[in-house]
């Protein structure tokens, strides 16, 4: 998640990264890295990731898991679009004149994301949504399945049995409709063994919440807001 760029003060130098400007549109958000402003969201953690393009920066909306040994690796990755509906690039020297835009660009779509609350829904939608549009998503099995371990855990740390069972039937019902079994299994091993591994996760329960409190702890993600699910 580090980036060992400019350090991201508001204002100067004129393309340092204007980390402050979007802390103070989107409160609950606190900086982790000087590239990157996150909040605890349940299973893990959520909020932007500026990328310098050209000149310019990119707000990607990120999310990070709290219950695997590793956190570096995003699960959620989602570009925002201006309303031309053209990748939401900035550039830094119309920072200023476009930030505002920018703000109500990126509040219409995943703002919702972003608060004190979430429904648990909004962020289901969402995951949804990559799977069936996103490019680098419908086609690739490892990102697939680590959306369905996400979506399990999450309705563990819930403990709601409804939401668990939805989300199993889901499961059930995606990987019913893969027709390209061998290369799952290229990857990730016999169909029926992963699923036996994913239902094992509703026994582990205890374990993968002690997991994700002990990854709360680290000295960063520690002193992030943390918002709340709710169903």
């Amino acid at each position: 998640m580090e980036d060992k760029g400019t350090e991201p003060i508001s204002g100067s130098p004129v393309k340092s990264l204007p980390l402050t400007d979007w802390k103070k549109a989107f409160p609950m958000l606190s900086r982790y890295s000087s590239n990157t402003l996150l909040m605890k969201l349940g299973v893990g953690l959520i909020g932007f990731k500026f990328q310098r393009i050209y000149g310019s920066y990119r707000p990607l909306l990120v999310g990070y898991s709290l219950y695997d040994e590793r956190i570096n690796d995003d699960i959620i990755i989602e570009m925002f679009y201006n309303k031309k509906h053209l990748t939401l690039d900035i550039p830094f020297e119309k920072h200023q004149q476009m930030f505002q835009d920018a703000v109500d660009d990126v509040q219409s779509q995943h703002g919702n994301l972003l608060g004190e609350t979430v429904n648990v829904k909004d962020l289901f939608d969402l995951l949804k949504h990559k799977q069936k549009y996103d490019m680098l998503v419908c086609h690739n099995y490892c990102s697939l399945t680590e959306f369905l371990k996400y979506k399990l855990i999450t309705a563990l740390y819930l403990d709601n049995d409804a939401l668990i069972q939805q989300v199993c039937m889901d499961m059930e019902e995606q990987t019913n409709s893969w027709d390209d079994i061998e290369r799952f299994e290229l990857f990730l091993g016999k169909l029926p063994v992963w699923k036996d591994k994913f239902y094992q996760l509703i026994d582990q329960r205890e374990e993968i919440m002690e997991r994700i409190r002990i990854n709360s702890m680290d000295k960063r993600i520690a002193k992030l807001k943390e918002s709340h699910l709710i169903i």
